[in-house]
């Protein structure tokens, strides 16, 4: 006869049901690119499905008006009562190559990519990939590694960024849809620089996150395959400007999320 003694009476009841994990908690943070995510939540509390993070947009001011909902002292203050099987989701920053590659410069340029057999066409000037990639990586250590070097000294939970969707390849759209930044710097009268000049900014900038967070210990996140076409964003996930991704590309960060990092399954 078994030994009995010792196991809880809970575990000995015929049929009891394995014990299972605790779910993690998730929470996320950022600035424009996040609205994505929050529209997408908003779709699933309308049709009352699960939730399984909650989000945060950067507070601050934007032509006059408020926009977010808390400010980054406020987040790092949240997070430091999560615990290490939880997450925290960075979605800080991610637009400085539109800024950088959407408006068509007086002087077309290009640059070649170290790796590819892509190259660039005749006539334009070229600047040197080195010099480009400093260019990105003295902007984002002055802005977004701190952030990110903040959630990792702020919370024993697991830290992943979100890398920002890539490039619109319609030219058309931005010229009819884009924010009033663009407008300001030109881009009606300077046009619009061609898809594969920007999908190659997005990859530079991509690069240098990446391996600014692997130094910092932070995982990324890529954008979903199936809201890309040869690189650049479906159609079908645009948002009404020139840059951002709608809630539909949202809802794609949502199933990754939940698949990737917060899956749960019975105890063994």
């Amino acid at each position: 006869m078994n030994d009995m003694k010792g196991i809880p009476r809970a575990a000995r009841a015929k049929g009891a049901a394995p014990q299972r994990a605790k779910h993690p908690r998730a929470i996320a943070f950022g600035d424009s690119h996040s609205h994505a995510l929050q529209r997408a939540i908003e779709k699933r509390k309308g049709k009352g499905q699960p939730i399984p993070l909650a989000v945060y947009r950067l507070l601050k001011e934007k032509d006059g008006s408020q926009i977010g909902d808390t400010t980054f002292e406020a987040f790092l203050k949240q997070i430091t009562a999560l615990e290490p099987g939880d997450l925290v989701i960075s979605m800080i920053g991610g637009n400085q190559h539109a800024v950088l590659s959407t408006i068509q410069h007086p002087q077309p340029f290009d640059f070649f990519t170290p790796g590819s057999t892509e190259l660039p066409e005749p006539g334009l000037e070229i600047i040197p990939y080195r010099a480009l990639v400093e260019l990105f990586a003295t902007g984002l250590r002055k802005g977004d590694r701190q952030m990110l070097e903040a959630f990792r000294n702020a919370t024993t939970a697991r830290v992943v960024h979100i890398i920002p969707p890539p490039p619109k390849a319609d030219n058309a759209f931005i010229e009819q849809h884009h924010e009033r930044l663009f407008a300001k710097e030109g881009i009606t009268h300077r046009g619009v620089s061609t898809p594969q000049l920007r999908l190659k900014f997005w990859a530079l900038q991509t690069r240098v996150l990446r391996s600014m967070c692997r130094r910092l210990g932070i995982e990324t996140i890529a954008p979903p395959l199936a809201a890309l076409s040869d690189g650049f964003l479906r159609p079908e996930y645009y948002a009404s400007d020139a840059t951002h991704a709608n809630w539909r590309y949202g809802e794609r960060l949502l199933r990754v999320i939940e698949k990737r990092f917060l899956s749960v399954g019975p105890q063994r």
